[in-house]
């Protein structure tokens, strides 16, 4: 079999769900979009509202992948909870996970 018959049968789906991300004291919450745009699969990252108080950010994201909306975003977290020292937790709001 080819590599391009292959890659043709290869389906990725398209997620957008939102996620509450807490981080650390002594992170940047500026630099926390651009850290959740590095992690795999993740194609936009929107700012949706931030509070210094409780250390927390939320985001709408929208990624790809080749599993379903849930563990997409399930594995979404624990790389950014395992990559980012910054960031404590990651709070996904399941009833937002919509494919698109």
């Amino acid at each position: 079999m080819k590599l391009l018959n292959i890659i043709e049968q290869i389906e990725f789906f398209k997620y957008e769900g939102m996620l509450r991300v807490v981080y650390s004291e002594d992170a940047n919450p500026k630099q926390l979009d651009d850290l959740i745009r590095a992690l795999p699969g993740v194609t936009t990252v929107t700012n949706a509202g931030s509070s210094e108080e409780t250390h927390s950010t939320t985001y709408k994201v929208i990624l790809i992948s080749q599993k379903s909306g849930q563990e997409a975003f399930e594995a979404l977290k624990s790389n950014a909870i395992n990559k980012y020292s910054v960031i404590n937790n990651v709070e996904i709001a399941d009833n937002s996970i919509e494919e698109k």
